[in-house]
């Protein structure tokens, strides 16, 4: 990526998913916080982390066909426009039905981005290095999972809203380098194609989907589990989480580079490995450090995967607009309803039961064969 417009247009494209990411993952840290403001029971807190991920899924759609029809310049300005939106009416509005609104704007904000940011970096870049490539940029989404957890973790309790505030402002700025940026033109998915390429998703589901849940059905509990298990501070919970964003920033580039020389599936199947080593000992470990140190190791494993279960979908996809929303929509539907069991079933069965049953499940993962299709390689 020797040409200044290219470089210009990924550095667009990454302050893009900082912001998106940023609105959309404040939820997870600050939930003890709000949760106690605005008197929201477990089972009420599951239900708008799944109603985040459930937009983000309708979002994956909309982005997918806007990418299709209008570019990745459309899909990216529209998805910062409810990003915005959405992170300024959490920040001034009080009450939970304002708290519900906002947050399926900021999930539907980072779901229309996402089919035109995946895109708009694999045809920005080598195809022999995608792997480098996608697990660099999937480093943004790390660093704006870190920052949204460390803004919680070193404000005060009475000024939370000021962290959707930032997520606004982030927003209007990335608004603004994209439209100085000149972003690769539209990822066209024939009729014709869409049912071969249904055929396709498969494993990219299974991948990002255990990614998505584990991200939002798991490693969203994080803070919650650390305070009702460990009696943990909220700050010193949502420290914890902020560990485990930072670590999975250089996960990232490890899975990346994983993913070049072993194939997606083959980093897949390492990073799960690790996942359920460290998830293991973060529920099960008597001594609250060693489970912290561990919870640290499952959620920048957990971040890793991210980057490897894009490059599946560019491969085997083709890069097609629609297809691509259509492979993030199912792996957030499956994000929302994960979320959502955890919180109606922590309830009644206990927090750490229930995520130990998510970590034991992720085990399926390792079955997935990479000879069940062909990849199928981007024309950009």
């Amino acid at each position: 990526m020797t040409n200044p417009s290219h470089r210009l247009a990924v550095a667009a494209v990454t302050l893009t998913y900082v912001a998106v990411t940023v609105g959309e993952s404040i939820l997870a840290p600050i939930l003890p916080i709000a949760s106690t403001e605005l008197g929201l029971s477990a089972e009420e807190a599951g239900r708008i982390l799944g109603l985040l991920s459930a937009s983000a899924g309708v979002g994956n759609l909309i982005g997918g066909g806007v990418l299709s029809k209008l570019g990745s310049r459309t899909s990216s300005l529209a998805g910062l426009g409810l990003t915005v939106l959405g992170a300024s009416l959490a920040a001034v509005e009080s009450g939970v039905s304002a708290f519900m609104v906002a947050h399926v704007l900021l999930g539907l904000g980072a779901g229309v981005f996402f089919a035109g940011g995946i895109y708009s970096i694999s045809a920005l870049s080598d195809s022999e290095r995608r792997g480098r490539a996608m697990g660099s940029f999937g480093i943004a989404y790390s660093l704006a999972l870190a920052l949204a957890a460390g803004l919680v973790a070193v404000i005060g309790p009475t000024a939370w809203r000021g962290v959707f505030a930032i997520a606004a402002g982030l927003g209007v700025l990335a608004i603004v380098a994209v439209m100085a940026a000149d972003l690769p033109p539209r990822s066209h998915t024939p009729p014709q194609r869409w049912v071969a390429g249904l055929r396709l998703l498969a494993v990219p589901i299974a991948v990002g989907g255990a990614a998505a849940v584990a991200q939002f059905g798991l490693v969203a509990f994080v803070p919650t589990f650390a305070v009702d298990e460990w009696g943990y501070a909220a700050s010193l919970a949502a420290m914890v989480l902020f560990l485990g964003r930072v670590l999975s920033i250089p996960g990232k580039a490890w899975a990346g580079r994983l993913s070049d020389r072993h194939g997606a599936i083959g980093a897949a199947r390492i990073v799960v490995v690790t996942m359920l080593v460290s998830g293991a000992v973060w529920l099960l470990s008597p001594i609250y450090w060693i489970g912290a140190v561990a919870a640290v190791a499952f959620a920048g494993a957990t971040g890793a995967l991210f980057p490897v279960a894009n490059v599946v979908a560019i491969e085997r996809t083709g890069g097609q607009g629609g297809l691509l929303g259509l492979f993030r929509s199912a792996q957030m539907v499956l994000a929302g309803v994960s979320a959502w069991l955890v919180g109606l079933s922590a309830a009644s069965a206990g927090l750490r039961l229930v995520l130990g049953i998510g970590v034991a499940a992720l085990a399926a993962l390792l079955l997935v064969s990479q000879t069940d299709a062909e990849p199928q390689h981007s024309s950009t």
